[in-house]
């Protein structure tokens, strides 16, 4: 089942539960507002294809028990470590280069900063992992210099990431990243008290804004010139 089929029928399910299961915010000065639902709700679906090496034959990123591939028809290009467990996987430009790239939510075993063997405390992220010892990560796997490659690699997050989108907020092409948190040892079923939305800056991701509250769903949907996030408690 397709993503866009799934998100759809979430939505269907949540708006015979509840008078109001679904809100819609949109981006404006670099902050977040909530707008009213559009009445015909075109969601955004998620693509499982691109040509990501650039020859005229789209690869396809699947996720398949916790282990992502990006494969030419039949034949496997790259794959995920075994030590991954990865969670999500979408198609999109985060890093806005112009050419598609892989993003993963990825977990995976603990390992501190290099520095923090110096620290007296640990180190400023000793905690960011949970009691299994295995810590979440964004990952970007690319085309470059002729393989598929990590392109970029974030440091184990303080909350980590329950769900995330790629979402071309402003009707410009350029995609932010949207994260909806929780902390670590939260039972799967936990609804996340906090969104992040976050901007390449050149060198990784910078914090634009935070919304605080209960989330449990988020996708997007297509208005006449952007897109708004789609989110439920």
């Amino acid at each position: 089942m397709s993503g866009h089929t799934l998100l759809l029928l979430t939505i269907a399910a949540l708006g015979l539960v509840s008078p109001a299961p679904i809100q819609a915010w949109q981006l404006d000065d670099l902050a977040l507002n909530r707008v009213p639902v559009p009445a015909q709700l075109h969601l955004v679906a998620t693509e499982t294809s691109a040509d990501f090496d650039e020859d005229g034959i789209p690869e396809t990123l699947a996720l398949t028990g916790e282990r992502a591939t990006i494969q030419t028809r039949s034949q496997i290009r790259w794959q995920s470590p075994e030590a991954w467990q990865v969670m999500q996987a979408r198609i999109g430009d985060l890093n806005r280069d112009g050419h598609p790239e892989a993003a993963l939510l990825v977990w995976r075993p603990f390992k501190p900063w290099p520095v923090d063997a110096w620290l007296p405390n640990g180190g400023r992220i000793s905690n960011f992992h949970d009691s299994e010892g295995m810590s979440c990560h964004i990952i970007l796997i690319g085309w470059k210099q002729g393989a598929f490659r990590e392109l970029w690699a974030g440091s184990a997050m303080a909350d980590p990431v329950k769900r995330f989108t790629a979402v071309d907020l402003l009707g410009n092409g350029q995609q932010y990243l949207v994260t909806l948190e929780g902390k670590y040892d939260d039972p799967p079923s936990a609804p996340s008290p906090r969104l992040k939305l976050w901007e390449w800056n050149g060198f990784g991701f910078t914090i634009v804004h935070e919304l605080e509250d209960s989330f449990s769903l988020m996708g997007s949907a297509q208005t006449n010139d952007r897109q708004v996030l789609i989110l439920s408690h």
